[in-house]
């Protein structure tokens, strides 16, 4: 029997937040109430969940080039794309034409999209790239793609929150990369070089 994603994402996490209190200086708790609708909070998938719930315990940049975003956080970023979306369809019917949300949420999870779409949930952004859990159908649902103006969404990048976070703890505590980034510990604050 396999353990949920939710549950399996628990050990890297406390890995995360073992070395991160060990290591850094202690982190500052930003209060972002989670002032969101029950429509929202019922699109989260219950892994995700469970890092909404650790990341008071993580500094600024705890990923490369990211910030993690609170659940209040997250849902303004996604509303964002979708109102940057929805603008740039009104505004631009050869847009609207070529680019259909409908056809985009249809292909199944991983697969690269033009738009953000609204099975996009954020859990991590910063300067208009958007990590995000593909909420999508298919054998890659809850994998990680990033999305951002200039790029759009490629596809996966990570199989799961629960393979992101693994990654990332293997790094800290060994030293060695993450997405390309090596991890370095100065003054006790967390800085990442290409």
């Amino acid at each position: 029997m396999t353990d949920s994603p939710a549950r399996a994402l628990t050990a890297p996490l406390t890995r995360v937040q073992n070395w991160v209190e060990s290591t850094l200086a202690p982190v500052a708790t930003d209060d972002d109430p989670a002032d969101v609708s029950h429509g929202w909070w019922e699109r989260i998938p219950a892994d995700l969940a469970v890092l909404f719930n650790h990341v008071d315990h993580f500094p600024p940049r705890l990923l490369p080039d990211h910030d993690l975003l609170t659940l209040s956080g997250a849902h303004r970023v996604w509303t964002m794309w979708l109102e940057i979306i929805d603008d740039q369809r009104n505004r631009i019917p050869e847009y609207a034409a070529a680019y259909d949300p409908a056809t985009f949420s249809a292909e199944p999870a991983g697969s690269p999209s033009e738009l953000f779409l609204p099975e996009f949930i954020p859990f991590a952004d910063l300067d208009g790239s958007t990590l995000f859990l593909d909420t999508r159908p298919g054998d890659r649902s809850g994998c990680i793609g990033e999305y951002s103006a200039t790029g759009a969404s490629e596809g996966e990048l990570w199989p799961s929150l629960t393979h992101l976070f693994t990654t990332l703890a293997d790094s800290l505590e060994s030293g060695t990369p993450f997405a390309g980034h090596h991890p370095t510990v100065t003054e006790a604050t967390l800085h990442w070089h290409r």
